[in-house]
């Protein structure tokens, strides 16, 4: 171990008098330079003949210069001219310890881990690759001029694409114009906002070998260090949409045929309750007084079955025209004023004195505040109060249908507007409610293109809001997720 540190220590002293006959730096070289220069040049002079000391000198400035600068520039040549990811680099000697060599060194160990680096990104892009191609639904993604970049699998199946789809317009491969306005839409947005909020389309047609009714998420997604894409995700609905179909078709046809047995059974029951024999039997009175009873309730089941049927397939067309604020409200109250004095309850009307008319069909329209009424008034208390108000803003309409009443609980509220649902079924039975009322309501305000939001407490009544176009447009009708 002593004659190590000696010999270490040697090495220390003796290595300026090595560097001297031997350079290791470019540092060293100069200096060397420098010197042999000087001697040259006074033994030119005074020692020896020119043509003994000049190739000498080249010999030995060549050699130093091959084993100090071209050895180790040409191992470093060598690993940029591949950029380093050349297997066979790892095999490549690189002599010497001057700068070049060094630098020569550090690039090859950088290059070993970039190679590992990228091989491992190259992994994982093919295994993202094949779960993107994986998902059962559907992804599209579109750079920022709407370009598409990709698509899955699932995309391919259901347009029937299999071609190379990169750089082609979103129009051109989903052959669909709704999405492509979108998209344009949020692109021109983008100049001008740091925030693009999501877009939705219920329901759209995607044409391939088989029609398909999708739902459309377009997502922006913005990022300061790369440029903006646009993810489309596309969910299949083909299914419930034929669920949907055959429901609506089922409830017309059994409508149908109902109305015509019923309305005998109720006829019958009439003509029998009026028979002289039957007269004074109170007996049968009564009974016939059920069946015709029932026999309304069934009727005005099958009415309010057809008239959703009739929004949701498009076939109820909407009558638009004026519709007199005041004398709508009027008749509403009082068409519920004798239900309202038996429970005890109050009803009030508050209209914006700006406002005399709206643009809606009226008969529909009308039906939206009776049945929206008449359940503030059923789910009220006595000495409570229902109050119809109508306000506006720079776009829309905004009527409140607020009660004093029991409230509505947080999970009958979120499917309120459900087919068939009811909140209190026990209520529901003895006050003979189908439980379509609210439904019908939100499709015929879904229809005028407006909408309708429900807010209660347990407790302390509940509102109904409705926003109205002042200018109204068709929209299409949500079948299938709760308001």
């Amino acid at each position: 171990m002593n004659l190590e540190l000696k010999f270490t220590r040697i090495k220390a002293n003796l290595r300026p008098l090595i560097s001297v006959f031997y350079p290791s730096t470019v540092k060293q070289r100069i200096f060397l330079g420098i010197i042999l220069g000087s001697f040259v040049s006074i033994s030119l002079d005074q020692f020896f003949p020119v043509i003994f000391i000049l190739p000498g000198f080249f010999i030995y400035c060549y050699y130093i210069l091959y084993i100090l600068v071209d050895k180790p520039t040409h191992s470093l040549l060598q690993l940029t001219r591949h950029g380093g990811f050349d297997a066979g680099i790892d095999k490549l000697r690189i002599v010497g310890n001057d700068e070049f060599s060094r630098i020569a060194r550090a690039v090859q160990d950088m290059a070993k881990r970039m190679r590992f680096s990228i091989l491992e990104a190259r992994e994982q892009n093919t295994r993202l690759d094949e779960i993107f191609g994986a998902i059962g639904e559907g992804v599209v993604i579109l750079n920022s001029e709407g370009k598409v970049i990709k698509i899955n699998n699932t995309v391919r199946r259901w347009i029937g694409w299999y071609s190379e789809v990169v750089d082609r317009n979103v129009l051109e491969v989903l052959r669909n114009v709704e999405i492509s306005e979108i998209i344009q839409n949020m692109i021109r947005d983008m100049k001008e906002k740091t925030h693009i909020p999501a877009q939705i389309i219920e329901s759209i047609h995607l044409d391939g070998p088989e029609i398909r009714r999708v739902r459309a998420k377009i997502v922006a997604i913005q990022s300061e260090q790369q440029n903006p894409v646009f993810m489309i995700f596309l969910f299949d609905l083909t299914d419930i949409h034929k669920g949907e179909e055959i429901r609506r078709e089922f409830f017309a046809n059994v409508s149908h045929e109902l109305k015509t047995p019923i309305a005998a059974i109720r006829g019958y029951a009439e003509i029998i309750q009026d028979m002289p024999d039957l007269q004074a039997n109170e007996r049968a009175q009564n009974f016939l007084s059920v069946i015709v009873r029932n026999s309304e309730n069934l009727t005005k089941l099958i009415d309010e079955m057809l008239i959703l049927t009739g929004l949701e397939s498009g076939a109820l067309t909407l009558v638009i025209k004026p519709y007199n604020v005041h004398a709508g409200f009027n008749r509403v109250i009082e068409n519920i004023l004798p239900k309202a004095k038996q429970a005890g309850v109050e009803l009030l009307a508050d209209v914006d004195p700006e406002i005399q008319e709206i643009l809606v069909d009226a008969q529909r329209f009308d039906s939206v505040l009776v049945n929206l009424v008449d359940n503030a008034v059923k789910y009220n208390r006595p000495g409570g109060i229902v109050k119809i108000s109508l306000r506006q803003n720079e776009t829309h309409h905004i009527i409140f249908v607020e009660d004093s009443g029991i409230g509505i609980p947080d999970n009958a509220r979120i499917r309120a507007f459900e087919r068939f649902y009811r909140v209190d079924k026990s209520h529901n039975r003895l006050g003979g409610g189908s439980g379509l009322g609210l439904a019908i309501v939100k499709h015929v305000v879904q229809a005028h293109g407006g909408s309708i939001s429900l807010r209660s407490e347990l407790g302390s009544g509940s509102v109904f809001t409705i926003m109205l176009p002042k200018t109204p447009s068709k929209k299409k009708i949500d079948l299938l997720t709760p308001l």
